[in-house]
């Protein structure tokens, strides 16, 4: 990947002496940015460019070529990279547009690239894209203008799009962030996201990874590469997929959408997700301060509004105040000029105008174990305050670094002003109240996230041999497995189920459920029956013989209607287990990231609530203990009001298995535990339904 940010000759292909020649901006780009390397320009007419020659191919020149940047029409492309290879160049740019994303005729042209590349060993970005930069060098690949506006930095810009591309190069041009290397991919034919991932996380010029993508290329290799990055990364996914809504056999899949896998991964290895242009700049600029250790700030204000303004988004973030004791208090109080204000947390400064005092405020407040963070929040005359300020803020960036706790500065002052603090601060200003607090949230959201205990694959004494026989059976048959067959398949791998017994006839039904005694559960058993509830196949809590027989005959019925080519007629028979509070534990075979887990409130109204947790398979004992928490209804699985909680080990224990399960057989692609009961009563857990998707 090197030499796509670092080489030491380019060769630009497509010049043209036109006056509107677009591969003429990308030579125009590297002497604004006062590129180092050597650059040649090749167009298949000749001529002369900025007062060079023009190589009519790159045969033609005699030196090493590190990469070559194409942008001509894209039926030439095939041809201009076979003399890439035949020249020896190993790293190529494709700008040009009109292949995969322009229908079958660019397919093919697609698969001409990538015939190529391979017998050349060529590896290319592209096509469809606006190129790369490294500001550290004055690489700028761009087809696209750029003046050079842009700070050096070490934030680093990897993006599907090229339009949204350069919109977060103004965001970070405009707040004077700085800017290391930027790559636009576009369609990702050859190199993709996570190969420039795995650049950029060993690169000592990047210090954070911003990243636009429309698709992910493998899913789970970028969460590999992230839980070995020691570097944030930050991810806006957009396209969110609604495909699993569409195909979904289970409660699973339709509760475990594309987008909802992805966020699951994306925090489970510890990616931030934003999906707005602010969340990003919020992140941009609170990652280089120091770590959010803790949820309790100090807010110290000029403005008593202001004060109000961030105390209550304190409270939307989660955040509380710290409580300062009398002594301290009764320190500040010394330096004001009038007892005209009450000293609490928010601070307010209102009857104080000494930058000095400020400083030294500030440190003591800082200073305070049960302090994790300051918010001061700054409103100045720069005509009069502007030199004073930008002072304190430097030395509140010195305080910050000693002390290893974030100091947010929020200021409120002229356009001038904020343009003259993002020239000359090293690190970036808030410029509201709300927006310096759920920075801080993003941090201790983020840096916490990031906590992760080693992944172990738990290994138990199961009956694998018996699993792989019924669905060896039903691969055969074409089937899924019938609800029998399930919970047959899950008690082999030793998850606790309620017993039932399957019967074909009104007298068989009538023995069997005398034997297990009313209450009882009567459910169909129908492969094609995916939501047997739907087409009234369950009925709970059948308390005598008559109701137990008139639904048995409504059921035949309902089958021979709704399946009439099931052979298989009969029902299955359970004890009615009205304790406990209802589960829904399943998995799901994502295209992209595997096997995945899910764990929520189950029964009927799974969907409806859509109260679930996920994480990609495998995962660590911190995630599994971390999954229920997450989960609106946890307060009731715990324990609430003198209420006993239930047994969550149960179900943990039952995670643990169908881990094991679904990586086992990979011909599973969805399953149900819906519903699984949990009791108070410790170690009882029981799947009282399951289905299995293959």
């Amino acid at each position: 990947m090197n030499e796509f940010f670092n080489p030491k000759t380019v060769a630009v292909i497509g010049v043209s002496s036109s006056p509107d020649n677009l591969a003429c901006n990308i030579l125009a780009n590297l002497i604004e940015f006062n590129f180092k390397g050597t650059v040649y320009e090749v167009g298949i007419r000749g001529g002369v460019c900025f007062g060079r020659k023009i190589y009519r191919s790159v045969t033609n020149i005699s030196d090493h070529i590190d990469l070559a940047v194409i942008l001509t029409p894209a039926r030439t492309i095939s041809g201009i990279l076979r003399d890439c290879g035949k020249k020896g160049i190993k790293h190529v740019i494709i700008e040009s547009a009109g292949f995969g994303e322009y229908g079958q005729e660019g397919q093919k042209l697609d698969k001409e690239l990538l015939d190529i590349a391979k017998k050349y060993g060529i590896k290319f970005i592209g096509p469809n894209c606006i190129g790369a930069m490294n500001l550290h060098n004055g690489l700028a690949l761009s087809f696209t203008a750029f003046k050079n506006v842009f700070r050096k930095g070490s934030v680093s810009i990897v993006t599907q799009s090229g339009g949204v591309g350069i919109s977060y190069l103004n965001l970070l041009s405009s707040e004077n962030i700085g800017l290391g290397k930027f790559a636009s991919i576009g369609n990702k034919l050859n190199i993709n996201e996570n190969d420039i991932l795995e650049y950029l996380i060993h690169d000592p010029e990047t210090e954070i990874i911003c990243l636009y993508l429309e698709s992910i290329s493998d899913g789970r290799r970028l969460m590999d590469i992230a839980l070995r990055s020691s570097k944030p990364i930050l991810l806006h996914k957009a396209n969110i997929g609604r495909e699993a809504m569409d195909i979904a056999q289970s409660h699973t899949a339709s509760l475990s959408s594309d987008d909802a896998v992805v966020s699951a991964a994306l925090k489970q290895a510890g990616i931030a997700r934003f999906k707005d242009p602010e969340t990003m700049l919020n992140y941009l600029k609170i990652l280089p301060l120091a770590k959010v250790r803790g949820n309790q700030l100090a807010i110290i204000s000029r403005s008593g509004g202001h004060a109000v303004i961030a105390a209550d988004a304190c409270g939307e973030a989660g955040f509380t105040l710290s409580e300062f004791d009398k002594s301290f208090i009764k320190e500040i109080e010394k330096h004001f000029r009038a007892n005209v204000i009450r000293l609490t947390n928010p601070l307010d400064l209102g009857d104080l105008f000494d930058y000095k005092v400020y400083s030294k405020i500030i440190k003591r407040t800082i200073a305070q174990k049960n302090v994790h963070g300051v918010v001061f929040l700054h409103t100045y005359i720069s005509s009069t305050e502007g030199e004073l300020s930008r002072k304190l803020f430097a030395e509140l960036e010195k305080i910050s670094f000693k002390y290893k706790k974030p100091i947010a500065i929020c200021v409120a002052t002229d356009e001038e002003e904020l343009y003259k603090l993002r020239q000359e601060l090293s690190r970036p200003v808030f410029v509201s109240p709300s927006g310096a607090i759920h920075a801080l949230a993003l941090s201790r959201d983020f840096h916490h996230g990031r906590k992760r205990g080693r992944v172990v694959a738990h290994k138990y004494q199961v009956n694998k041999k018996a699993v792989r026989s019924v669905i060896n059976a039903c691969k055969t048959k074409g089937i899924n497995p019938s609800i029998k067959e399930s919970m047959d398949i899950l008690e082999d791998y030793g998850i606790k189920v309620i017993q039932g017994s399957f019967v074909k006839t009104e007298k068989e039904a009538i023995l069997v459920a005398k034997k297990i005694g009313y209450p009882v559960v009567m459910k169909v058993v129908c492969p094609s029956a995916i939501h047997k509830t739907e087409i009234g196949g369950v009925k709970l809590d059948i308390k005598d013989q008559g109701e137990l027989v008139k639904n048995f005959q409504k059921m035949q019925f309902v089958m021979k209607k709704s399946f009439p080519k099931s052979g298989n007629r009969g029902v299955l028979i359970q004890p009615m287990m009205k304790d406990g509070v209802e589960l829904i534990i399943g998995a799901k075979r994502d295209p992209n990231f595997g096997p995945t887990i899910m764990v929520g409130l189950g029964g009927i109204f799974v969907e409806v609530f859509k109260d679930t947790s996920l994480r990609i398979i495998p995962f660590s004992d911190d995630e599994l203990n971390s999954m229920f928490p997450e989960l609106k209804g946890y307060q009731i699985l715990a324990g609430t009001r003198g209420q006993k909680g239930y047994d969550l080990n149960a179900a943990k224990n039952t995670v643990k298995r169908l881990c094991m399960l679904v990586t086992d057989f990979p011909e599973i692609s969805e399953i149900d535990l819906n519903p699984f009961k949990i009791l108070p009563k410790k170690g009882a857990g029981f799947c009282l339904d399951a289905r299995i998707i293959l």
